[in-house]
């Protein structure tokens, strides 16, 4: 009975914190889902609040506009993740060798990791591709290149960069973690065969990484998509609607809008479609690990 009664005990000791981290997440999330079933114009309080049970999800989630963005949400975050999973493998098997000043290296590698979204895209508009501040829209003009003007001609995919230079270091630094777990012997053994250095990096150390890249996979996926901060400075979602993402039509919908139940169901059916591609994601993730 004794160890029953100290386990009880034990978990006693979380109720208060379990109850709190309750209240905090579960609170907001059910008002949100109270309010996508209301119609509230917060610039029309004549009107006040009406029950219009799934109106909102009809004509705001199953809209064509909504279907549209989903699409670039998607796509900004596959281009993220394929630049953050190239660049992050590249420097991390960089910064696993030892050379001359590596500890500068990789701290000025890292840095991108601690600057606000909003600062990127200040950085990203104004200093490099500003049409006539930038830096690099000056050097494209030097080699005769007119017009140079990616953050309007290609902003989804400068947005997709951004957003890829702010997440890199995380997916360098985990991957980097995982090549210095690999066991020494194993690649001596692997040379002594005959293998060469693309051989060792092919059939000893990248099976070695698929667990790590399934776990910095799901945590880049999860920050990815609630990227806000880039645009909002970038590119404001536009021109129009063309590097807006979900997050950014919630925001513009509640406070542009201020339509407050439109908004909240986005946000509802976004975390549903959220949830959906995460549990696509670890069970492809998982299966993939199993095979090798």
């Amino acid at each position: 009975m004794r160890p029953t009664s100290a386990g009880r005990q034990r978990r006693a000791l979380l109720y208060p914190t379990l109850i709190v981290v309750a209240i905090i997440t579960q609170i907001p999330f059910l008002l949100t889902i109270y309010l996508s079933f209301q119609s509230w114009n917060l610039t029309r309080p004549d009107l006040g609040r009406v029950f219009t049970g799934f109106g909102n999800y009809a004509t705001e989630v199953l809209s064509a506009e909504f279907g549209a963005i989903l699409l670039q949400t998607l796509a900004i975050t596959a281009i993220s993740l394929v630049i953050c999973c190239a660049v992050g493998l590249v420097l991390a098997l960089l910064l696993n060798r030892d050379f001359f000043g590596k500890g500068l290296v990789q701290t000025l590698l890292v840095t991108p990791f601690f600057v606000m979204p909003v600062v990127t895209g200040l950085i990203w508009k104004n200093e490099l591709f500003s049409p006539n501040f930038g830096i690099l829209t000056w050097l494209a003009g030097v080699v005769g290149i007119e017009g140079f003007n990616p953050m309007a001609n290609q902003a989804l995919f400068m947005v997709s960069t951004m957003i890829a230079w702010q997440w890199e270091p995380l997916f360098m630094l985990v991957l980097l973690a995982g090549l210095q777990a690999i066991p020494e012997e194993e690649k001596e053994a692997a040379r002594l065969d005959g293998c060469t250095r693309f051989g060792v990096f092919w059939h000893i150390e990248l099976p070695y990484l698929l667990p790590y890249y399934r776990m910095v996979i799901l945590l880049g996926t999860i920050f990815i998509l609630q990227a806000f901060g880039e645009i909002y400075v970038g590119t404001a979602g536009g021109p129009g609607t063309s590097s807006m993402n979900l997050q950014y039509l919630t925001y513009d919908t509640a406070v542009v809008g201020t339509q407050v139940g439109a908004a909240s169901a986005i946000g509802v059916g976004t975390l549903i479609i959220t949830l959906v591609i995460l549990t696509g994601l670890m069970r492809a993730a998982n299966a993939v690990v199993k095979e090798v």
